[in-house]
């Protein structure tokens, strides 16, 4: 745990009341630790929290000369990949606030396996809560050295599942009281109406698309319906993920098409690439029957793709990566094998054709769903925040009192 004091660290630049930074990825930047952390921003100041963002910066992303001065501004500082004083100087930035909320991903941070971060965390001087987005199951001697070096100066460490918590405590010698589950949060998305109507269901995949997400086995699972007799709309909503582009442009794309093609579903099979709004990617989701998740990982720990799809009430069939497994317990989740595209024919055919399933499956996910709202995770971490840290309130500025 952080031993270090913030009594003598001048407030300049800090919004009036007790506050708390994030440091992560943000927004523009694609990726989806940036939009975690702008929607859990947006679920703490919901719960009466001041909060801004220390944005670490991608490669190719691009800045202002100087990081925001104006204490107004979500932005109070950036942290770039070829800035050699990046840690100590967002250290400084985020130890006038009441207490940090660190996001951390292996890739993110600078130094070989983002080993910068540690820096980071040894000169923080505010109370450092750390959440962890990847548990992996047999980390790297760096890996493994990194996340305890985070966790030795964390008052807390945060994960989205149990599945992560147990990985990290038996992977890592971290004082299992210092780890905590909150849930990964999720936009509610049960009303309103379909961007899309078709008189074949609708199975929908969605996220940025690269190698790695299984799109192949959707589309080999959809080509097997048909040969059943059964016709399924297959929608692939989102753009190809920057740094895919970069290196290979829309290759990867262009392949899917071709399996479509070949296996005699270019009809079925529909790519729908860009968004005006999160709006309209909400709308798509509400016109989904099913939502599959046929991905090649069998370590992903949080999905927020997947906690989306139970927001939106929508029944879900997901290769076995682990949070999928924990989440298949409220009965709105059927997991399948990886090496199984039979099965995830079998079981799209199964809900498809059976209403009181797909109803059962449904309700499921509507029950679910409740506690996964941004401002009661929100409200979840300011609590745990508060109760971490003697004397600490955390006070939206313009809250009364």
């Amino acid at each position: 745990m952080n031993p270090n004091l913030r009594s003598d660290v001048p407030s300049s630049g800090v919004p009036s009341g007790m506050s708390m930074v994030l440091i992560g990825t943000y927004p523009p930047t694609e990726c989806g630790i940036a939009t975690y952390t702008a929607n859990l921003r947006s679920g703490l100041d919901r719960a009466g929290v001041a909060c801004r963002v220390v944005r670490v910066l991608e490669r190719g992303d691009t800045r202002d000369t100087q990081p925001p001065i104006d204490p107004n501004d979500v932005l109070v500082d950036w942290w770039a990949l070829d800035d050699p004083e990046g840690p100590e100087r967002c250290a400084r930035t985020a130890s006038r606030f009441d207490a940090v909320l660190l996001q951390h991903e292996f890739g993110i941070y600078p130094g070989p396996d983002g080993v910068d971060v540690v820096r980071f965390a040894e000169a923080c001087r505010a109370p450092l809560f750390t959440v962890l987005h990847t548990a992996l199951r047999t980390p790297t001697s760096s890996q493994r050295e990194i996340i305890e070096g985070i966790a030795r100066q964390s008052v807390l460490v945060i994960v989205h599942s149990a599945v992560a918590r147990d990985r990290l405590l038996a992977a890592h010698d971290i004082d299992a009281s210092q780890v905590v589950v909150v849930p990964h949060g999720a936009t509610p998305n049960l009303s309103g109406p379909p961007a899309l109507t078709s008189p074949d269901p609708i199975v929908l995949t969605w996220g940025l698309l690269g190698p790695g997400k299984g799109i192949e086995r959707g589309i080999r699972a959809i080509a097997q319906l048909r040969r059943q007799g059964l016709d399924a709309r297959y929608v692939i909503a989102g753009e190809t993920h920057p740094n895919v582009r970069k290196r290979e442009g829309e290759a990867y794309r262009d392949g899917l098409c071709e399996l479509a093609s070949e296996l005699g579903v270019g009809d079925l099979v529909e790519f729908r690439g860009t968004y005006a709004s999160w709006a309209e990617l909400r709308a798509v989701v509400r016109s989904a029957d099913v939502v599959l998740l046929p991905y090649d990982t069998r370590d992903q720990v949080t999905s927020g793709v997947l906690v989306e799809a139970i927001a939106a009430g929508k029944p879900v069939v997901a290769t076995a990566f682990p949070h999928a497994v924990e989440l298949s317990r409220t009965g709105a989740v059927e997991v399948v094998g990886h090496d199984d595209d039979d099965a995830i024919a079998h079981i799209l055919a199964r809900i498809l054709d059976d209403d009181q399933l797909r109803d059962r499956m449904r309700a499921a996910a509507r029950a679910e769903s409740a506690q996964y709202a941004w401002p009661i995770i929100g409200t979840r971490i300011r609590t745990l925040v508060e109760t971490s840290i003697p004397g600490v309130a955390l006070r939206h500025p313009l809250a009364a009192g």
